[in-house]
């Protein structure tokens, strides 16, 4: 996979391990990474989740936004689920073959 694609994922979980160790109170996070191959594109598919507090919205703070532009650059996608009391999943899904518009 590309560079530009390496990094986005390394940062998304950076951030997200991050944000649990400071934010949610968290007691256990699972990373999870793994090509997706369909029959029109790959894609590498990332996916965070913590037990802790919940609450996080992309709508609050730069690094989650921070996030979301980086991954949509490469045009991918990021969400972030998180109720209240029921922890956070964050999950970015970026094309193995992602334009190159820079980081």
């Amino acid at each position: 996979m590309s560079e530009e694609v390496e990094i986005a994922a390394y940062y998304v979980v950076a951030e997200a391990l991050t944000n649990s160790a400071k934010h949610a109170e968290a007691t256990m996070v699972q990373v999870q990474v793994d090509t997706v191959e369909n029959d029109d594109h790959s894609s590498l598919h990332v996916e965070i989740y913590d037990n802790g507090r919940g609450g996080a919205a992309l709508a609050r703070g730069t690094g989650l936004l921070g996030l979301k532009d980086r991954v949509e650059v490469l045009d991918g996608r990021l969400s972030v689920n998180s109720p209240p009391a029921a922890g956070t999943t964050i999950r970015a899904d970026i094309p193995l073959t992602a334009a190159r518009g820079g980081l």
